[in-house]
């Protein structure tokens, strides 16, 4: 094949990446607001986890996990690899079925898979926020903790639940959990102390 041919071969492949780039665009063009808006409340979803990394070290140092906020880069490299392309293509393929398929029906299909997704996702930011708080903060964090999950366990070497009373943490069950870590903080010491 001589350089001319080479020539329309490449300009014919760019001319049909070219028109199936712009029918993606042309075609779900009315789509890319509904995606905008859930990248948006992923990664803010994803600021809020880091927030309350950082309250958790910051208020409780000696038992956190890591020496420094537990939410990573890596965290952050899975929400914009696993997250949002899994949300991005549920909304992509609501689209198709509320125009290819349901046709002759009015069904706003992506509108509500991406209500669900922000859904979940502010569901996700209001845990974030009311976890982690002092009793002297807002009264609106300590109602929503009634209803919401307490994500403050999450970064600790123990499991809360395991110390809680009828969804209440006594006195005495705290100052057993501060012996039990103190005692395994000890023992840790002692095995390093072996080991040199």
């Amino acid at each position: 094949m001589n350089e001319m041919g080479i020539y329309r071969l490449y300009k014919a492949v760019f001319a049909l990446l070219g028109g199936g780039v712009g029918w993606i665009v042309g075609e779900f063009k009315p789509a890319f607001p509904l995606i905008v808006v859930a990248v948006i409340f992923i990664i803010y979803d994803a600021y809020t986890a880091y927030s309350l990394s950082s309250r958790v070290h910051k208020k409780y140092p000696d038992r956190t996990q890591r020496r420094a906020a537990k939410f990573t880069s890596f965290a952050f490299g899975k929400v914009i690899s696993q997250t949002i392309p899994k949300r991005l293509f549920l909304i992509v393929l609501a689209f198709l079925v509320e125009h290819w398929v349901f046709i002759h029906v009015q069904v706003p299909l992506s509108y509500v898979v991406t209500g669900a997704i922000c859904f979940e996702q502010a569901w996700s930011i209001l845990e974030n926020e009311s976890s982690c708080r002092d009793e002297g903060e807002s009264r609106f964090w300590r109602l929503l903790q009634h209803i919401m999950i307490d994500k403050t366990e999450r970064h600790f070497d123990i499991d809360l639940s395991e110390l809680k009373d009828g969804d209440r943490v006594t006195d005495e069950q705290i100052a057993a959990a501060r012996e039990m870590l103190r005692r395994m903080e000890e023992q840790k010491r002692k095995q390093n102390e072996n080991n040199d």
